[in-house]
């Protein structure tokens, strides 16, 4: 995603680079996942490797690396609002 790669070269850092790097993948797996589950209108279920798990982290990581360029980062931000608990997303 085009968009994480820009912020991350607009900080400049190492770190900042890493997060986009990090932020693409995660991108793409969430995606994919959220895919799966509109293929399959009956089930809500995630796995222990949901990335919705991880999206809560790396939200934190953009706003404490990024500061204000986080808030474009709507996806990752609606997506770091949503809990997995007993296998099922919730939204908080």
């Amino acid at each position: 995603m085009k968009l994480y790669t820009s912020i991350g070269s607009q900080v400049g850092s190492l770190e900042a680079a890493a997060l986009s790097d990090r932020l693409v993948a995660w991108h793409d797996a969430m995606v994919a996942h959220e895919r799966r589950l509109r293929a399959d209108a009956a089930s809500t279920d995630c796995d222990e490797d949901c990335p919705h798990g991880e999206a809560r982290v790396l939200w934190r990581e953009a706003v404490s690396l990024f500061d204000e360029r986080a808030n474009d980062l709507s996806f990752l931000r609606s997506r770091a609002t949503i809990s997995v608990q007993n296998g099922r997303t919730q939204d908080d």
